[in-house]
């Protein structure tokens, strides 16, 4: 199949900018979505194409709680079809349009399950665990693999809550003892908001929403029977995006690709993905394909 590339009006930027989120109900063909499912179903149960570990593996199968909330960041170490997800040239872009940034290198990408009766995911801020980047800027397209509904756990947003001027601080997300949407309402009192407006999110399988770093957002309970949520994310930073001085801000998955004596970011790790001029870090090429470049196939050895 071939993706049709998506054309981001001045609208829907300024909605973007205005609002910290972004919706596409159809974002991706529903035959790439069943792709990552397979490459993801054998992840979960910890078969690597690569051999390669994932940088976090939280809610594993068979040693974490059945309903337990399943987190699998840099699955791209793991996969070579899902890494032509995350280093795609297309997702970068539009992450880049959306931040008005010159060009965009890869920061992360994360898997996230919410099998039924799973707990909250505490609300947050994702500049808050990236602090360590100069600029601490971050744009992700989170793409829903099944349909997400309320009932099963969507993601939850608090519109144009990137623009308070609040604190925030780095917490463990997964099934938190306070009620998870407590950090947003202490960050609504220190802006002077005394009514957030929080949207429970409804995404068809194979849409997407992109998300501010400054956007306060969680997960809800998946209060159903017999429903699961799976959803994939891919980050960016701006391309021109560095190492603060060791020992500034916080990042731990990052912090262990610092190479020594320098601030630059290794693009081994974090490669260059999309620039005007076409630009991108060559790794990629002989790392992966691009799964949405046209007239592209790929497959992996399991």
């Amino acid at each position: 199949m071939v993706h049709q590339p998506v054309q981001l009006s001045d609208e829907l930027v300024h909605q973007f900018r205005e609002q910290g989120f972004l919706i596409l109900d159809k974002f991706l063909d529903l035959e790439l979505v069943d792709q990552i499912n397979t490459r993801l179903d054998l992840i979960s149960g910890s078969q690597y194409e690569t051999g390669t570990c994932p940088d976090e593996f939280h809610g594993r199968t068979g040693s974490s709680q059945p309903n337990a909330v399943q987190q699998i960041t840099n699955v791209w170490r793991c996969d070579r079809t899902i890494a032509s997800f995350s280093f795609s040239a297309e997702i970068a872009r539009l992450n880049a349009t959306l931040g008005g940034w010159v060009g965009a290198r890869f920061a992360l990408d994360n898997c996230w399950v919410k099998p039924p009766g799973s707990s909250e995911v505490a609300f947050h801020r994702n500049r808050a665990y990236v602090s360590c980047i100069d600029p601490s800027s971050v744009i992700t397209c989170w793409i829903a693999l099944t349909d997400l509904i309320p009932e099963a756990g969507t993601l939850e947003v608090a519109s144009q809550s990137h623009q308070w001027v609040c604190s925030d601080q780095v917490r463990f997300l997964h099934a938190p003892v306070e009620d998870y949407r407590q950090p947003l309402r202490t960050a609504a009192f220190q802006a002077g908001v005394k009514h957030p407006e929080i949207i429970q999110l409804t995404i068809p399988r194979g849409g997407c929403v992109f998300i501010h770093g400054d956007l306060w957002r969680g997960l809800g309970k998946n209060t159903t029977q017999e429903q699961k949520s799976r959803s994939f994310a891919v980050s960016s930073f701006p391309m021109h995006a560095q190492f603060q001085p060791p020992g500034v801000g916080y990042g731990y998955i990052f912090e262990r690709y610092r190479m020594i004596g320098s601030l630059e970011m290794d693009e081994s790790f974090f490669p260059i993905l999309w620039t005007p001029n076409g630009y991108r870090t060559p790794m990629v090429e002989v790392y992966c394909q691009d799964a949405l470049v046209p007239s592209v196939a790929f497959t992996s050895s399991i």
